[in-house]
């Protein structure tokens, strides 16, 4: 296969889904001052799953609603389908703290990476790092600091705003491109994006994106939706045709990883 060919699969698959799939308002009026806040990309607002009550969010949301809620509450998905880690802070962190302030109590779930790794992966450097390219491998860590600096400024500012009791969720990413109509696991892409993800000694990258939110969730004092196993294992049966979100099982899987991390 042509490591171009899921790159193009995404882009296709991405405008259709854009077209096709409607989903139901996401942010309702302040009427229980309760509030579950969700801060992402196109995974929490819902893109893969055939209809929105099969999204992750929405299922989440109705658990909290019988577990910590223990009635109505208020959903507030900021989400948007491409941001990047520095879009998500830039363009939803205002609004959530400004729900946070509002809500009480409330849940707050952040989820962000995917998009700034698929930006790179997508790109003609990518090929680089594949031959173990030092400058190549020196970008990736200067990514992954990014990516680590800005999410770690947003998730400081939402655990100030929230207080240390407010329940705050962070989001792994998982690998799509191990989905065998997608280059599988043998695609040399989908091997960097495992050593980005995870980490690897070859090529040189000791801490992995998932590695970096994992300890800023101890940092913040956040519970950690681990997604990447699960996809890891299953990525034909959770991964959409369109080589990037989840579909309705993996939706579930993503639920069922927040529940998990819910659980005392």
């Amino acid at each position: 296969m042509n490591v171009s060919q899921p790159f193009t699969r995404i882009a296709i698959g991405a405008v259709a889904l854009c077209a096709s799939l409607v989903l139901v308002e996401s942010s309702f009026a302040h009427d229980t001052g309760r509030g579950y806040i969700v801060m992402g990309d196109s995974v929490d607002y819902g893109l893969g799953a055939s209809s929105p009550d099969k999204a992750y969010v929405p299922q989440f949301h109705t658990y909290l609603e019988s577990t910590f809620f223990q009635g109505k509450t208020d959903l507030h998905n900021l989400a948007v389908p491409g941001a990047t880690a520095r879009d998500i802070k830039q363009g939803q962190l205002t609004q959530a703290l400004t729900e946070t302030i509002i809500h009480n109590p409330r849940v707050i779930t952040w989820g962000g990476g995917g998009n700034d790794l698929l930006n790179f992966i997508a790109s003609p450097q990518a090929a680089t790092c594949m031959k173990g390219n030092p400058s190549c491998l020196a970008r990736l860590n200067a990514l992954l600091n990014e990516f680590e600096q800005t999410a770690d400024h947003a998730l400081r500012d939402l655990r100030e705003a929230a207080g240390p009791g407010t329940p705050l969720y962070v989001r792994t990413q998982y690998n799509p491109l191990l989905k065998a109509a997608c280059g599988g696991p043998t695609l040399p892409l989908a091997q960097l994006a495992n050593a980005v993800l995870e980490g690897s000694p070859s090529p040189r990258l000791d801490r992995g994106m998932n590695d970096r939110i994992r300890e800023l969730a101890h940092k913040y004092g956040a519970k950690v939706i681990d997604t990447f196993l699960p996809f890891y294992v299953n990525a034909d049966a959770l991964v959409a045709a369109d080589c990037v979100h989840p579909n309705d099982a993996g939706h579930a899987v993503i639920r069922d990883a927040a529940i998990f991390a819910y659980a005392p």
